[in-house]
């Protein structure tokens, strides 16, 4: 029996091999939170709003308590985080103030005419609105940003496409904008001021990070008040977290061992209780202020929450996965460190980098794997890394032959995954037999795979949009209360499976009128 432990659980990976592979297991607790992230502060694209935000941090910072030399280091991250933050702040406001301040009016009438043609879908209509209603608003280096972010819708939308605008007779007012646009460097900036931002809601999330630990520290080591505490803190986020309503209805695990917050969960309750323990981190720098002291220089980050719980539970096994990028991120000093705090936790270990396409997936999925064994542990065997077998399968044996038409790109989609500069760097493929690693929110950015289908074909093998078939959860729930499925139509026979499928679940209970 293997006792088995998982952070940053998802969907449960590790479990599902463990059971394909007939071993015998047994969960003692998972932990995610689903990206539902209750300790950060949004903070808007607004240079005023970050510099009123930096200085609030600054008086918050100065209230924080030391109670111990680990805290001290803590804060000292803060402030070096804080003065970073402060001087790339300072930077970005002189460039914003040296942009020649400059007549908006072609703007103004330019955006004006552009939503009074109606050839902008809804969405860009409210995003041209808003950012037109903000024009002119707060200092002079704000009133810049403001301009940026305006002219960089237009610059999203048709630098590459004048169609629209020949329609409304706009092109020259547009290209005249967008050159004025790229003059004064304003998409440079605005990243600057999108980092800033999201730097100065991460110094919120540790300044938060702090007060709900100093909580946690107070109920020491009665961990059913510690976990009432912190499930507390999601109370009414339960089904944001699709993780956890996936993980548990696919494994065995009771509800008070599966944990919200990798950073609020003390692995000396489980001490003692794990043979296998498995995770990953996201890629973060570390901050090393005063003296080089191992794991406590990776405070702050989800590294360090992962090698504390190591520590902490002292499990038989170790499995670390991470993006192969890890290894040169930040001119290697992060795997260094990384390195040697797995090292100093009392664990041998191996790491490799593999890639899927050489196990049998065809996938170009590269990801760091690190394997440690506690040292006292006595092996009869010593590790290494399976061997790459020969691939047997293409992308395509895993593809429907056809789809429904939802899933057909428009033609402006045709245009962005066919280009040249597109496939050449990888961010499209068409019909490839290994598919491209996957990046986050391909599926609303036209990045990845694509298999090409002639309109002949399509109409031949023509699949039904069979979403509009199924309840949505608030229907189903709806349903289930008032212990009744009606189904408005008699299905034809390709759909019936579809609808038992839903009602399968509730038939003991409710009544069924077809």
């Amino acid at each position: 029996m293997i006792r088995l432990a998982t952070a940053f659980s998802g969907i449960g990976a590790i479990e599902h091999a463990l059971n394909r592979m007939g071993l015998e297991n047994e969960i003692v607790f998972a932990c995610d939170n689903g990206d539902v992230n209750i300790l950060t502060k949004d903070v808007d694209t607004d240079i005023d709003e970050i510099e009123t935000e930096l200085e609030s941090l600054s008086e918050l910072i100065k209230e924080i308590n030391i109670n111990d030399n680990v805290e001290d280091l803590y804060k000292n991250q803060l402030e070096g985080m804080l003065r970073a933050s402060m001087t790339e702040f300072h930077e970005v406001d002189e460039q914003l103030k040296n942009v020649r301040e400059k007549d908006n009016e072609m703007l103004k009438n330019t955006t004006t005419e552009l939503l009074d043609s109606n050839v902008l879908k809804v969405n860009r209509k409210k995003e041209y609105s808003k950012r037109l209603a903000k024009l002119g608003k707060g200092s002079f280096a704000n009133k810049r940003l403001e301009e940026f972010l305006l002219l960089l819708a237009f610059s999203n939308d048709f630098r590459d496409n004048n169609d629209l605008l020949e329609k409304v007779g706009l092109t020259q007012n547009v290209i005249e904008l967008l050159k004025r646009f790229e003059n004064d460097n304003g998409r440079k900036l605005i990243r600057r001021v999108i980092d800033l931002a999201q730097r100065t809601s991460m110094l919120h999330e540790k300044i938060n990070y702090l007060r709900v630990q100093k909580k946690l520290d107070s109920l020491g080591e009665d961990w059913k008040a510690r976990k009432k505490f912190v499930d507390s803190l999601y109370d009414g986020l339960e089904k944001r977290n699709k993780v956890k309503a996936s993980y548990t209805a696919n494994y065995d695990i009771d509800k008070d061992d599966f944990h919200w917050n990798i950073a609020f969960l003390d692995g000396k309750q489980y001490a003692g209780k794990v043979d296998l323990f498995v995770g990953g981190s996201p890629c973060q720098s570390f901050s090393f202020v005063g003296k080089q002291r191992g794991l406590d220089d990776t405070r702050g980050t989800l590294f360090y929450e992962y090698a504390r719980l190591i520590d902490e539970i002292r499990p038989k096994v170790f499995i670390y996965e991470n993006v192969r990028a890890v290894t040169s991120h930040d001119g290697g000093k992060t795997w260094k460190k990384m390195q040697q705090v797995f090292s100093e936790l009392d664990y041998s270990f191996s790491w490799k980098v593999l890639n899927a396409r050489d196990y049998g997936i065809p996938q170009n999925r590269e990801r760091l794997f690190v394997v440690g064994f506690r040292n006292d542990l006595n092996l009869d065997v010593e590790f290494s890394f399976p061997k790459a077998i020969e691939l047997e399968k293409k992308m395509q044996d895993f593809l429907l032959d056809n789809a429904p038409g939802g899933y057909f790109l428009p033609e402006k989609g045709v245009d962005f995954v066919t280009s040249e500069k597109n496939l050449s760097k990888k961010f499209t493929q068409i019909d490839g037999e290994v598919q491209l690693c996957q990046k986050k929110n391909q599926q609303f950015n036209w990045h990845g795979d694509f298999v090409f289908q002639s309109e002949e074909d399509a109409e031949k093998n023509h699949i039904l949009d069979l979403e509009k078939y199924y309840l949505s959860e608030k229907e189903y729930d709806s349903l289930l209360e008032q212990r009744i499925f009606i189904v408005s139509q008699r299905p034809t026979s390709k759909l019936l499976d579809h609808y038992l499928l839903q009602c399968i679940k509730c038939i003991e209970r409710e009544l069924i009128i077809m």
